[in-house]
């Protein structure tokens, strides 16, 4: 981890700090841990801003977890009725509650049963807990960089889906999570309204399996010459006003 690190502070540096996250199944991990924010009614987008803006760790579980989308998609709860069949999004996001189930159908959900979700900064893990993703917030030029790093071995094209709702914790926590592959995703209206998601956020999943991977392509990538941020191409001569251009008769002191 302290690799990944170091590679993503030296290529990319974002302006926020990674998060690592831990979807728990047995409560005996975290015996011991002093957890920061625990006990307090949260979101998962709630969660990890808490952890990569003031470096807090934050535990939830099903009573505590607020948002229902949340809490079902990372396992802590099965989806509620309403979920699943497009009350919560009808007349929403979708015109009609047969198209909002038909999306509730298509999102990424962990199999129920996790005790709750942990997260921390990175660069202060919990002894002996690994974590199973990281979720690393970034702009638009950054997101690239992620990209060339995740295609840098294999080449092909990097997919991204989105459903416009439920983003980090249906597609950065719980896609990663199934998948075991990276994922770039937009945040949220909750996590703008409530995490302090700002417009020029994109957020990425990375698996923990991932991270020396996507650290190689990075550092790779960043010796080709494919920097961040991008330099410009500065132009000589460039096109000033005729009085703004020195000339022969100017006065050399």
């Amino acid at each position: 981890m302290e690799h990944f690190l170091a590679t993503v502070k030296e290529t990319v540096n974002p302006a926020t700090q990674p998060v690592g996250v831990n979807l728990i199944r047995d409560l005996s991990l975290i015996d011991g841990l002093k957890i920061k924010m625990r006990g307090k009614r949260l979101t998962i987008c709630q969660q990890i801003a808490y952890s990569r803006m003031y470096s807090w760790s934050t535990w939830t579980d099903a009573g505590t977890s607020h948002c229902a989308l949340g809490a079902a998609c990372t396992g802590m709860i099965a989806p509620p009725q309403r979920v699943i069949d497009g009350s919560v999004n009808a007349g929403v996001y979708q015109q009609t509650k047969q198209a909002a189930a038909a999306m509730q159908q298509q999102m990424p959900r962990v199999e129920a049963g996790v005790a709750g979700v942990l997260t921390y900064p990175l660069t202060r893990p919990f002894q002996g807990v690994t974590p199973d993703l990281v979720v690393i917030y970034v702009n638009s030029a950054q997101a690239m960089r992620f990209v060339q790093a995740f295609l840098y071995h294999q080449g092909g094209e990097f997919v991204m889906k989105s459903s416009g709702d439920a983003g980090v914790c249906s597609r950065a926590v719980a896609q990663v999570k199934l998948t075991g592959e990276p994922t770039i995703e937009i945040p949220c209206m909750g996590d703008r309204r409530f995490a302090m998601a700002q417009d020029h956020e994109i957020m990425v999943g990375i698996p923990f399996e991932w991270l020396d991977r996507a650290a190689e392509g990075l550092a790779a990538t960043h010796k080709a010459g494919i920097r961040y941020p991008v330099p410009f191409q500065i132009p000589s001569e460039c096109d000033l006003p005729p009085d703004y251009i020195t000339g022969e008769d100017d006065t050399v002191l």
